[in-house]
């Protein structure tokens, strides 16, 4: 199931007196967005095994409407799961930084082999493997990663379950955003501060969800003592 963006839009719209339907829209997109990124708050298991190509260190990126949903980006890989055969998947390749890499091998930037050992990312942040594939192997790699959406219509949709777990919280960005704007028949200081508090304490609390795979998150607690 999935809900249309636009879905957000009426209850917006009656906060925000005389509001061109443009500088909504866009704002909504932009919110959206810059929630997902924040929170990061989707984690998505590709649809398809991807191969892991010989003498191509890199990831393999996903093709949206593919291997991930269409109009979403990868923020970042989370995990990496491989499988010789390519239908079982169930050993997890360790994430290790580049400093840790360094002290167990010097070499690992130039290293081949014929079955993964780790994965980092390089100096401009992109996911590699270790070691150097002397071989392909097909549909060996499930990827897992942190994914973000790149609306540009209001018809566009997010999961249902993505939708009504922040729909306040996505409507708080979307008010407080447009209620600090001076000179607009909708600024309003107060509430724009309200709505944005709102929204800051929303990313917070979907972040510290998703960190704990959408199980019991981490208590989120404002407390101003005796």
């Amino acid at each position: 199931m999935a809900v249309a963006i636009s879905t957000l839009l009426p209850q917006c719209r009656i906060e925000l007196p005389g509001i061109a339907e443009p500088v909504l829209t866009s704002k909504l997109y932009q919110v959206i967005r810059q929630f997902y990124w924040e929170s990061e708050a989707y984690k998505y298991t590709y649809d398809n095994g991807l191969d892991w190509t010989i003498n191509v260190p890199a990831v393999p990126a996903p093709t949206p409407g593919t291997d991930i949903p269409a109009k979403f980006i990868v923020k970042r890989v989370d995990t990496i799961k491989y499988d010789a055969g390519g239908d079982s998947w169930d050993e997890t390749i360790p994430f290790k930084t580049r400093d840790e890499l360094d002290r167990e091998n010097r070499d690992w930037r130039s290293e081949t082999g014929t079955s993964p050992s780790a994965w980092t990312n390089d100096n401009e942040g992109a996911a590699r493997i270790i070691p150097i594939p002397t071989a392909t192997v097909t549909t060996g790699l499930l990827i897992r990663s942190v994914i973000v959406p790149i609306f540009t219509a209001v018809a566009d949709t997010l999961p249902d379950f993505l939708y009504y777990e922040h729909e306040a919280t996505l409507k708080a960005g979307i008010l407080g955003q447009l209620m600090e704007q001076p000179g607009k028949d909708w600024f309003n200081p107060q509430m724009a501060s309200k709505y944005q508090n709102a929204f800051g304490l929303g990313v917070i609390k979907a972040k510290s969800r998703a960190e704990a795979d959408f199980g019991q998150p981490k208590d989120v607690m404002a407390y101003g003592g005796l």
